[in-house]
């Protein structure tokens, strides 16, 4: 950038969580390597679990100044006692982040003269108090989505789902075909009322009143970037989002990093957990497209119980798989599996803690993946040519689950799910569906051609010339405009 140009200053606000920081961290990096400077807040929480020594935020920005982008980190408590769960009680953590504006405020403030002025927030779309950072500070708000476009739609219109009289949602009436939503703004395919965020399935459930708070601010937004792509999700799409604000996909964020991985890229975990890396040794062992990895990301739980029917269904499929069984999967405590199960599987089966998951859906032993269909994991799987089995739990994961097998047909879904999502699935569909997947799981399988071309599609996407590359551009040329009004 040259250097009569204003210099860009970005704050960007993630929700405290570890789906929502990672997205904001790469696309915090590709506005830093345009000419941004980032000022990445955090609550004191994460940062904590984030940045682990050596890597603490000092040594981060070090290094990212050292790749000629501008950081610094900040973080301010977010008013829960130390020992809470944090979203193990969502209620009670999104009742307290919600309040942090005056914090936030005085941060932001207190430290303005280490910094350029700020040109804009960019902020969560689920952080709501920011809309009166943004306007106590005078600038403009841009808000990031880390969901699908069409879920992103569903949400950030809830208020008129509710006065429309189709949340709370009924759902042994939700399958019925008379009972899709097609009144949403955007060439969206209909969304089921089963699609929508799952807090939105009973009115006495706390978050209820919660999101619909969050989608009126939502709607305040004076810029929207949406970690999709074109190619994915069309611009007809994208439409729907807008307020009368521009819409940008901008992603996925994390694959211009991806593709250009080198000893001396800057990375940066975002994981509250440590990455098992001898998973990639033992993957290298395996038969090309024979492994099936199964992941449930960073917060979703279950119960001892299904544990133990997941883990026999995995058994008695035969096939050779790499199953991520957090610390905490349990309903918030260890995983207790079947008896013998360890021995039994040893060699054809790895369980880890936690998994690189990049690398391990790049593998090329990796022929599948069983997941709970959050963002995250869904693009990466799509960015990668891995197809999916989609086993949601919660949040909007039942939307992408259906996006995958109805619309981009590059997947599977655990049926007994989809209908009621308090079912126990038995270890005889987790069989079934494993088979499934893993015998088509072969070059020739309609579900990997379609994710091959899908992949293709987000690396086109990310490379110069492309749709989400171009429309980070634009985003900045914007940005530019705004900074030298504000000097006028």
């Amino acid at each position: 950038m040259a250097s009569s140009l204003p210099r860009l200053h970005a704050v960007m606000v993630p929700i405290p969580a570890q789906g929502h920081i990672n997205p904001f961290f790469h696309l915090a990096k590709l506005l830093a390597a345009r000419g941004f400077f980032v000022t990445f807040i955090n609550t004191k929480w994460t940062e904590e679990r984030i940045f682990r020594p050596p890597n603490d935020a000092t040594a981060i920005s070090s290094r990212l100044q050292q790749q000629g982008m501008h950081f610094r980190f900040l973080s301010l408590p977010d008013g829960l006692p130390p020992h809470h769960p944090r979203l193990l009680i969502i209620h009670e953590f999104f009742q307290a982040i919600q309040k942090l504006s005056p914090a936030m405020v005085r941060l932001l403030q207190n430290t303005a003269d280490e910094a350029p002025p700020i040109t804009c927030m960019i902020a969560d779309s689920l952080f709501a108090c920011t809309e009166e950072v943004a306007t106590v500070l005078g600038v403009p708000r841009a808000i990031f989505w880390t969901f699908s476009c069409s879920a992103s739609i569903a949400l950030t219109n809830s208020r008129f789902l509710f006065d429309k009289g189709l949340i709370p949602v009924n759902v042994k009436e939700a399958q019925r075909p008379e009972n899709l939503i097609t009144c949403l703004p955007g060439n969206i395919p209909p969304v089921k009322p089963t699609d929508l965020i799952i807090f939105f399935r009973s009115k006495s459930d706390p978050m209820f009143d919660i999101f619909l708070y969050v989608s009126d601010k939502q709607k305040k937004a004076d810029y929207m970037l949406v970690n999709t792509f074109d190619e994915l999700e069309g611009p007809g799409d994208v439409t729907g989002l807008s307020n009368g604000c521009p819409v940008l996909t901008v992603g996925p964020v994390f694959f211009p990093e991806f593709l250009q991985a080198s000893d001396s890229s800057v990375n940066i975990s975002t994981s509250l957990w440590e990455d098992d890396l001898d998973c990639l040794k033992w993957l290298d062992t395996q038969e090309p497209l024979s492994v099936l990895y199964i992941s449930f990301g960073s917060i979703a739980v279950m119960s001892i119980e299904q544990l133990q029917e997941l883990a026999l269904g995995l058994e008695a499929s035969q096939q050779p798989f790499l199953w991520v069984v957090r610390i905490d999967i349990a309903d918030g405590h260890a995983a207790v599996l079947p008896e013998g199960f360890s021995e039994r599987v040893n060699g054809r089966g790895m369980l880890v803690d936690w998994s690189p998951q990049l690398k391990v859906l790049a593998h090329p032993s990796v022929g599948g993946f069983l997941t709970h269909n959050g963002w995250n994991s869904t693009l990466e799987s799509i960015s990668m040519g891995v197809p999916m089995i989609g086993w949601p739990l919660w949040a909007e994961q039942y939307h992408n689950t259906r996006l995958c097998k109805e619309i981009w047909k590059i997947g599977m879904d655990i049926e007994s799910r989809l209908e009621d999502d308090t079912v126990l699935v038995t270890r005889e569909e987790v069989e079934k569906v494993v088979r499934m997947m893993m015998m088509t799981g072969d070059e020739g399988s309609d579900f990997r051609k379609r994710a091959l071309k899908l992949k293709e599609a987000a690396r086109r996407a990310v490379k110069a010339g492309g749709s989400s590359h171009g429309n980070l551009d634009k985003f900045t040329q914007d940005m530019i405009g705004i900074a030298n009004s504000l000097s006028i």
